[in-house]
């Protein structure tokens, strides 16, 4: 069967020889090389591998107002592990599918269903692909859009106790405030066979104030996971400034409320898949080197614990000496909001860059982060460091 899913996604990439206007292609392949130094901040935790993929996205349009969607990943994998000698023994991904969905585009509303990415805001709150049906409607000035997914059958297609779905709902509301793009959103996660539920609401925008670009989030949680209230509070702002046509220089805030109330547990996002990152936002590895797991909770980082919330500052910049060579840096500072809760005082992290466009849709680039935790007791504090290579073609 895999191989027969293979030969499906060759003729896929054929196709435009026998329907060259019904079909557009797209993708990219990446050949990663990591060095990894003290992982989880742990002594002597270190490795080093080559990594691929070949990701190609099919756009099949059934007329001019309909359209398929086909994103698949292939021969993804880890050089000498997923592919061996002689492509021997292979346990990598030959062929993954995470895109299949249909769009219907008419005069005044978008309908999109089937397996499709779904994010709110600076994707935090929302971040990750889901089965489900999108509804944007078009109105002046303001597009409302109704997101309804399955999220899980828990166990069954049938419904009943304990086999009762987990769904998700949101509604995002877009809408022009002054000079910015606007958003206000709501979501909320239900898992009716438990009673379980995680629910969000946000604000974000994101514009031009003269030189500067903003952009800006502020979300708050709530909701129950067995014994526990889920709580939340978050505020995040951006400010980027092309200093002259060579030279771009940024910073960032992050604020999190955190809680000692042993009844509560706190929550930066309903689902995530680490989309927003920001040790490595400003970089040719933006989203792939995640140093805590998440940005709003100093206390995830390996030997914290806690509903730490967090209080961070990044400071980013750019050169460009020509236009196909670009350099940067980052550094950023994040203690815990609550240190009650966590025996994380802080983390400091640093970044920098390379990145030089061999030709068109062509890049190479070598990334570095450093990430410097203080722990209040005896927790090992070992820097942890991660270099990448990476070789990038789009087309």
């Amino acid at each position: 069967m895999k191989k027969l899913l293979v030969v499906l996604a060759a003729l896929c990439i054929a196709a435009p020889a026998f329907a060259a206007d019904n079909l557009e292609l797209s993708g990219s392949f990446f050949l990663k090389g990591w060095n990894h130094t003290n992982i989880d901040f742990a002594d002597g935790a270190d490795d080093s591998y080559f990594e691929q993929r070949l990701r190609v996205q099919s756009k099949f349009k059934a007329n001019d107002n309909t359209y398929v969607v086909l994103r698949t990943d292939l021969g993804e994998g880890v050089w000498g592990e997923n592919f061996a000698y002689r492509h021997a023994n292979n346990n990598g991904k030959e062929l993954e599918v995470d895109r299949v969905f249909a769009v219907m585009d008419r005069d005044f509303f978008t309908l999109t269903a089937g397996l499709q990415w779904f994010d709110l805001g600076i994707a935090e709150v929302v971040d990750n692909p889901y089965t489900g049906i999108r509804l944007d409607l078009k109105f002046d000035g303001v597009t409302p859009t109704f997101f309804v997914a399955k999220e899980s059958e828990n166990g069954s297609r049938n419904d009943d106790g304990a086999n009762d779905d987990t769904n998700l709902y949101a509604i995002n509301v877009n809408f022009a405030l002054a000079a910015f793009d606007s958003n206000l959103f709501y979501a909320l996660s239900d898992n009716n066979a438990t009673d379980d539920n995680a629910w969000g609401l946000g604000f974000y925008l994101a514009g031009d104030l003269g030189m500067v670009n903003l952009v800006g989030e502020i979300a708050t949680f709530g909701g129950e996971e067995g014994a526990f209230d889920l709580v939340g509070t978050q505020a995040y702002l951006k400010a980027t400034a092309n200093v002259t046509d060579m030279v771009t220089v940024g910073g960032e805030l992050l604020y999190a409320l955190g809680t000692d109330d042993p009844n509560e547990r706190q929550i930066s996002c309903l689902s995530n898949d680490d989309s927003f990152s920001p040790v490595d936002s400003n970089t040719p590895a933006d989203a792939d080197i995640i140093i805590f797991g998440s940005p709003f909770n100093v206390g995830t980082i390996p030997g914290g614990s806690g509903n730490a919330g967090v209080q961070g500052i990044t400071l980013f910049g750019e050169v460009r000496p020509m236009a196909a060579l670009g350099l940067g840096a980052k550094i950023g500072y994040f203690s815990a909001e609550d240190d009650d809760v966590t025996n994380v005082d802080s983390l400091t992290t640093f970044n920098a860059w390379v990145g030089y466009d061999v030709g068109p849709n062509t890049n190479l680039s070598l990334t570095y982060v450093l990430g410097c935790p203080d722990f209040d007791d005896n927790t090992s504090d070992e820097n942890l460091g991660v270099l990448q290579a990476k070789f990038q073609v789009k087309f």
